[in-house]
């Protein structure tokens, strides 16, 4: 006789036993994590026994991210709460505000990954605000890539344990605590010894609280007028890629363009990187801020200082606001791929002339004498091959 085969759907008959509220701003895997401690289970067996089977693995993926209409029903159902209440603590919650509507997987760059191996954890928080709480719990906002630094306890934030230095995870939860105290050695997050960030980093506050004022109201003013806020942090990531370069950014208005600077310098002598990352990524989000403050001068030095044609900030910029491509439009000519008609006898005179001048006679400095750009003007770039091939 064959065996019955077994019905996996045995956890939908049971409803949560505690159920404790939402807080403000709080994310839904700290939630989650909160009402598995009541249960005095672990997040995985929770899930396993109160929502669906496949708890290990459900609780593997990025829950703050994913995008499950079924589990938000089941949340709802079991828990009593409004199926919005449930979708309000996701950071899906922020398509259209933070970031653009996608069905990927993986969080776009205005969310931190939770584990990435290039810069910090992405589960981060505040021990100080921990501490406040009455009831310990994490917050969105811990997520937002542009959000490193706490404006009211002006110190920036965290991603580790103090003690065993061991990342925020919390599947591996196991002691039936509080949120707060580490999975690991069992020491308490809100005990994390703070410094408070100094004068000459306070520029940086200003930009985590323009930013966050922003996103809660949807729109930033910029010029005196009125810009959707995910215009703003679609073109952030694209901003902060250009800034990052390093030793070799030249911005000398930026008040911690020093700091900036020196961090860069350690972090490419030092074996200790975390701390450091942290704040350079904070220095960074101020940067864009920067371009965006005495609009449209800041942004358009940036540009000139750098030497950035208008190709570095569109290229490769996938899913461009059009509020940033007319910006760019208005601010940073188009360089002419054709341009005026070059021959290749204006292009001899000007080899002609280097050389008796004794200078270095290259693509470069023959464009100049031309008077065209030495990639960019496609015909200049073949006919100088062409007459470099011959010679």
């Amino acid at each position: 006789m064959a065996k019955r085969k077994r019905n996996r759907d045995w956890i939908q008959d049971y409803f949560f036993l505690f159920i404790p509220s939402p807080l403000p701003d709080e994310l839904l895997s700290s939630w989650l994590t909160r009402m598995a401690l009541e249960h005095k289970r672990t997040l995985s067996l929770f899930f396993s026994l109160f929502i669906r089977h496949d708890g290990n693995s459900s609780t593997r993926t990025d829950l703050d991210f994913l995008f499950d209409e079924k589990l938000f029903k089941t949340l709802s159902q079991k828990s009593t709460l409004d199926i919005k209440e449930i979708y309000r603590m996701s950071l899906r919650s922020e398509e259209g505000q933070l970031f653009t509507c996608n069905d990927s997987l993986y969080p776009p760059l205005q969310i931190r990954k939770l584990t990435d191996k290039r810069n910090h954890n992405g589960l981060m928080y505040c021990p100080k605000c921990l501490k406040e709480d009455k009831i310990p719990y994490f917050r969105k906002k811990w997520r937002y890539d542009f959000y490193n630094a706490c404006p009211k306890h002006r110190i920036l934030l965290i991603d580790r344990c103090w003690r065993c230095y061991s990342k925020i995870e919390f599947s591996k939860i196991k002691h039936q605590k509080e949120l707060c105290i580490c999975y690991k050695c069992e020491k308490d997050l809100r005990e994390n010894i703070t410094t408070a960030i100094s004068s000459n980093y306070s520029y940086g506050l200003k930009a985590v609280k323009w930013f966050e004022k922003g996103l809660s109201r949807g729109y930033f003013l910029i010029n005196k007028q009125k810009v959707k806020s995910v215009f703003v942090f679609d073109s952030f990531t694209k901003l902060r890629y250009l800034l990052h370069r390093k030793e070799k950014l030249n911005l000398n208005e930026f008040p911690m363009i020093d700091e900036y600077k020196d961090i860069c310098k350690k972090l490419n002598e030092y074996n200790s990187k975390k701390a450091l990352s942290i704040k350079k990524e904070f220095i960074l989000t101020s940067m864009v801020y920067f371009l965006f403050q005495a609009y449209p001068k800041n942004f358009i030095n940036f540009a000139y200082e750098n030497n950035l044609t208008y190709r570095d900030f569109v290229h490769d910029f996938k899913n461009m606001p059009f509020w940033y491509k007319k910006m760019v439009d208005d601010l940073i000519p188009m360089q002419n791929k054709v341009g005026r008609e070059i021959s290749e006898s204006e292009i001899v005179a000007a080899i002609k002339y280097l050389k008796i001048q004794n200078k270095i006679v290259n693509q470069l400095e023959v464009s100049k004498v031309v008077g065209c750009h030495f990639t960019i003007h496609k015909q200049f770039v073949k006919k100088y091959k062409k007459l470099n091939k011959s010679r």
